[in-house]
């Protein structure tokens, strides 16, 4: 399964789904075809992107169900208008602060579904910190990076270790094949890390060497259990 797919996979059949920065459109194009939503409500930034979404989306004939928005986030969304909420491709503080300048809109949706191509632990804390709860999740590879689709519901949950904003406890609770392959990859960086610390600063920077080796002993535990 691929990173499209995956965040497809994820969606619960809904009325309206809101593709926040569909770029060529595809994911609209998925959730369509298999009957997931009966509209997407495709926006960008941009609109370059956009264009390319309306000319996609037209060519297969779906542009009909489809309502076309260039503007920021989730601001050209109104309440209650989109059940699903879809933000993929895009670094995971950004995608925190989308749905921070638009909070009403996202805890009004039924479900949220998001993609974050860097920085996961950002957006997970911000999540359990600001009246949303982590249902589902799950990690797919493509071309030696893995991603993460976490997929949220307005609600509260709290974590027992910040480990978790790191490393997600429902994937390792699935013991999913791919979450051990992506932390060991972690235990390999982290390793090198400290190894190059040591040898090229000595006692200086040993605080964030043992930082390291508490984290990396952490993990150990984790893929263990």
């Amino acid at each position: 399964m691929n990173r499209l797919e995956c965040i497809k996979s994820m969606v619960a059949k809904c009325h309206t789904a809101a593709d926040i920065g569909t770029d060529h459109g595809y994911v609209a194009e998925m959730l369509l075809n298999e009957n997931v939503c009966e509209k997407v409500i495709a926006t960008d930034l941009n609109k370059g992107p956009l264009n390319r979404a309306i000319k996609h989306l037209t060519s297969v004939n779906l542009h009909k169900k489809c309502d076309f928005r260039l503007g920021s986030g989730l601001t050209v969304l109104k309440e209650n208008e989109a059940d699903a909420i879809i933000i993929a491709g895009m670094g995971g503080e950004l995608i925190a602060d989308i749905i921070e300048a638009s909070k009403n809109i996202a805890l009004q949706a039924s479900q949220l579904i998001l993609q974050p191509m860097t920085t996961g632990d950002k957006l997970r804390q911000y999540l359990y910190e600001n009246g949303f709860r982590i249902t589902d999740e799950n990690i797919v590879k493509e071309f030696h990076h893995y991603y993460f689709v976490i997929k949220a519901v307005p609600g509260k949950d709290e974590i027992t270790d910040e480990i978790f904003y790191e490393i997600s406890k429902i994937i390792l609770e699935k013991k999913e094949p791919l979450i051990l392959e992506y932390l060991n990859k972690i235990l390999n960086v982290n390793e090198n890390i400290i190894r190059s610390i040591v040898k090229n600063n000595g006692r200086d920077y040993n605080e964030k060497a043992e930082a390291l080796k508490i984290k990396n002993k952490k993990i150990r535990e984790l893929m263990e259990n």
